[in-house]
């Protein structure tokens, strides 16, 4: 059936289980298949974001066959405050023509949810092997004048830090202990700084991230990791077991993970760390969340990773997964450890005739969550 027959709207809670099916049906194709399951409650992910956020679905013959989202909120744009967005978690199955469905379902969707939260320009991210979407999505078409302008932004890896081998902390000119409850203020402050100079910065102040120690699953205080240089704060991290509300089931290892996989493997059977799993397993692995370092300093970021490596390990993560910018001052933080890496892109999205269809960013670390993406 055509996108053009298709019943287009607004998802609603009993969607639920239809949306966790199409999830979980439409695999993240890459050398590592991915199959993502979003249940028991498949919108849990956006609440944790906040609450503007909207699903577009179309229905064919009664059955969700596609859908889009966008998540809204207040963030920065060249260093003022204002409505920024995400747009995300695409995904079609065979019962839908892409072309249609992006270049006029979406592009509806898109309009109204920009409208609704007073966003002119979201951000998305795609892995750089999805060479059809990407294609699918950046080219215009005199058929679908308003479909929405995907502009290229910044390459990044998705890396994945593997907990092989234990290591003690390097010797370090930073002192990194876990947070309190009396650090909050503290940490608040140095991501405000930090995210208020991000393209897509978020506003970050202590009553967010009071909420997020409240309300993310298997989040508190603790979860922080704080560097400091004497009394003065200058990095601070926090791992996150999202698996109460994303999850990603191995459906194929092809190319280099076949390979990678193997021969970490056979590590892990030898030093009795966490392998990977077979086809219809389970990753099970971290998040390095609210990652933030005063003048990007690597040696800050070295002294973070190595203590959180050290407390993660042997707790049956195979990995932990950072984000890892194109030329980005805090990689040098990283190459202690065995990483693969995920090549992924980042885009601007925005209606044609936006102010934001020709605006570039910059190269700077975004404000960007990639535990959300």
């Amino acid at each position: 059936m055509s996108s053009s027959e298709a019943v287009v709207r607004t998802a609603i809670p009993a969607d639920n289980a239809q949306l966790c099916a199409l999830f979980s049906a439409t695999p993240m194709e890459s050398d590592l298949v991915l199959s993502v399951e979003r249940d028991p409650d498949f919108f849990a992910l956006y609440r944790l974001q906040g609450p503007d956020h909207a699903v577009t679905v179309a229905e064919v013959e009664g059955e969700i066959a596609g859908m889009a989202t966008s998540i809204a909120r207040d963030g920065y744009i060249e260093g003022q405050r204002t409505r920024v967005g995400y747009a995300g978690d695409l995904r079609l199955s065979s019962k839908l023509r892409g072309g249609f469905f992006l270049g006029r379902t979406f592009a509806d969707g898109f309009r109204e949810h920009c409208a609704r939260f007073g966003c002119e320009v979201m951000y998305t991210a795609i892995f750089a092997s999805n060479r059809v979407a990407i294609r699918a999505l950046v080219r215009r078409s005199k058929r679908f004048p308003d479909k929405p302008i995907y502009r290229p932004w910044l390459d990044y890896d998705i890396l994945n830090v593997m907990f092989t081998w234990r290591r003690a902390p390097r010797p370090s000119a930073f002192v990194v202990r876990r947070a309190t409850a009396a650090d909050l203020g503290a940490i608040a402050a140095l991501l405000a700084r930090d995210h208020a100079a991000r393209p897509f910065g978020y506003a970050i102040d202590e009553g967010v991230l009071r909420e997020r120690v409240a309300t993310w699953p298997d989040f508190g205080v603790e979860n922080f990791y704080l560097a400091w240089r004497g009394e003065a704060l200058v990095g601070v991290a926090a791992p996150w077991d999202a698996h109460a509300v994303k999850r990603f089931r191995v459906l194929d290892y092809r190319g280099s993970m076949r390979w990678a996989r193997r021969g970490f493997n056979l590590g892990a059977k030898l030093g009795g760390f966490t392998s990977l799993p077979a086809p219809g397993g389970l990753l099970r692995y971290c998040y390095l969340t609210h990652v933030s370092v005063v003048d990007d300093d690597p040696a800050v970021m070295a002294a973070l990773l190595d203590r959180i490596y050290a407390d993660l390990h042997g707790r049956g993560y195979a990995f932990l997964t950072a984000y890892r910018g194109a030329g980005d001052p805090l990689a040098p933080a990283f190459d202690r450890y065995r990483c693969i890496a995920f090549p992924a892109k980042l885009f601007t999205v925005s209606l044609p005739g936006s102010r934001f269809n020709d605006w570039d960013p910059g190269p700077a670390r975004p404000g960007f969550e990639i535990a959300f993406a």
